[in-house]
């Protein structure tokens, strides 16, 4: 359902930063999942707003390689397309400020949290990622199904484990990594706590390296794969 724009790491810049989205063709709407450093590049490239009238950005977290673009395609809907975009984010004054210091005025585009946010239904979820700023996963209602996106995270909230073991996610995208960190999830520890039978609705993404991804496919996931 989700279309990968980049599946990389931070470092992995030969496959781009990890960004997906989804487009509406009835209404002409895009909502975009992160825009890292090389994601608004991307979006250009291939006319991705092209043919669309309604443009919606949700941010897992303001790492550079999640929202180092963001000013940018801000711009272009302003300046291109004479549209107003709708940036999502939990922390409307944070985002805010962060946009501020980028030059993007607030009468170019809307702020709203999830729970706000009209279109879709998407309730947020505290992730541990890093000390220094907050970052976020969702939960997504698209389309009748429930899609679980972790943005960055060190492990899987209990909860959201749960709704995957009981049939309650349709499509599970996990950041992995082969390092023993803090800040993602490692692909042997989510061989550990996924079970065999949900792996086929897993699907990982934020690839340090081929190895990774290799990895993944052999214990039984998916991963995500770009344009």
């Amino acid at each position: 359902m989700l279309k990968f724009l980049g599946n990389g790491s931070c470092f992995n810049t030969e496959v781009g930063n990890n960004s997906c989205y989804y487009y509406n063709p009835e209404d002409k709407s895009i909502l975009l999942i992160d825009c890292g450093e090389s994601v608004f590049e991307r979006i250009m490239k291939r006319k991705l707003l092209g043919n669309v009238q309604t443009v919606d950005i949700l941010i897992t977290h303001l790492h550079s390689d999640h929202a180092g673009s963001l000013p940018s395609l801000l711009f272009a809907c302003q300046f291109g397309l004479q549209i107003k975009p709708t940036v999502i984010y939990p922390e409307k004054e944070v985002i805010s400020d962060y946009l501020r210091t980028t030059g993007n005025e607030q009468d170019e585009f809307l702020l709203a949290t999830p729970e706000e946010y009209e279109r879709f239904d998407i309730r947020y979820v505290r992730q541990n990622h890093s000390k220094f700023i907050n970052a976020f996963g969702y939960l997504l209602c698209i389309d009748g199904k429930t899609i679980y996106y972790s943005g960055d995270a060190h492990d899987i909230n209990p909860e959201i484990l749960n709704k995957l073991n009981v049939g309650e996610i349709d499509e599970f995208y996990q950041d992995v990594t082969r390092y023993d960190n803090s800040a993602h999830l490692n692909i042997d520890r989510l061989n550990e706590i996924v079970l065999p039978k949900n792996r086929d609705k897993v699907i990982c993404m934020h690839f340090d390296d081929g190895f990774t991804k290799e990895k993944a496919r052999e214990l039984g996931f998916k991963c995500a794969e770009t344009e």
